[in-house]
């Protein structure tokens, strides 16, 4: 996947702190994470729109709290696929859920402990290795979840050279010390978005 980039419409993408790996293990009662919500949160909601609807590109009506009452909201659904330890491909219905009252910019990938393709027991963030978590559609449309570390991204060859420099820029943008990197490039039109500079 890494390195087939031909294949590849669109990734949208999100750096992974401490405190989301906490959710993915279901283990997060941080009050600056989110309190124990299980949520993958991004940020610049309105300007990932285009790219969340291409994604999630059915929505579905649920009922959620807004402004004191319950009222029904436009949820997106698609579906994440991987595949499994024995290499076969799974698939299971996803949904990314609109900003909430509190926070009016960022929207969600809820219950993300429920999905093995989110399993970050590999995963290694520390100095000089940020991760990236990579929601990449295919051609065909499918949508597969996949992290992405520094490290690699900075190996030759490891990933498709136009993949590694976008990611690469965005991850050495200058922004806010505590601002997690959160971004999107379409390869079918060319258009982009890091929210650093």
């Amino acid at each position: 996947m890494a390195n087939e980039a031909g294949q590849v419409a669109r990734i949208l993408y999100k750096e992974i702190v401490e405190g989301d790996l906490r959710k993915i293990q279901a283990q997060s009662n941080d009050a600056d994470t989110g309190g124990g919500a299980r949520d993958f949160r991004f940020g610049s909601y309105k300007t990932l729109l285009p790219v969340i609807k291409q994604m999630f590109p059915q929505t579905v009506k649920e009922n959620r709290k807004r402004g004191g009452q319950i009222v029904q909201i436009d949820v997106f659904k698609g579906a994440f696929s991987w595949r499994n330890a024995e290499g076969k491909v799974e698939a299971k219905e996803s949904f990314f859920e609109p900003p909430t009252d509190v926070r009016p910019s960022e929207g969600r990938i809820a219950r993300i402990h429920e999905y093995p393709c989110f399993d970050a027991s590999k995963v290694k963030i520390g100095a000089g290795n940020r991760v990236l978590l990579l929601l990449i559609q295919l051609d065909d449309g499918s949508v597969w979840p996949h992290y992405a570390e520094e490290k690699s991204l900075r190996t030759p060859g490891a990933w498709h050279a136009v993949v590694a420099k976008e990611l690469l820029d965005c991850l050495d943008a200058d922004r806010p010390v505590n601002q997690a990197v959160i971004g999107y490039r379409d390869f079918t039109n060319a258009d982009r978005y890091c929210n650093g500079k």
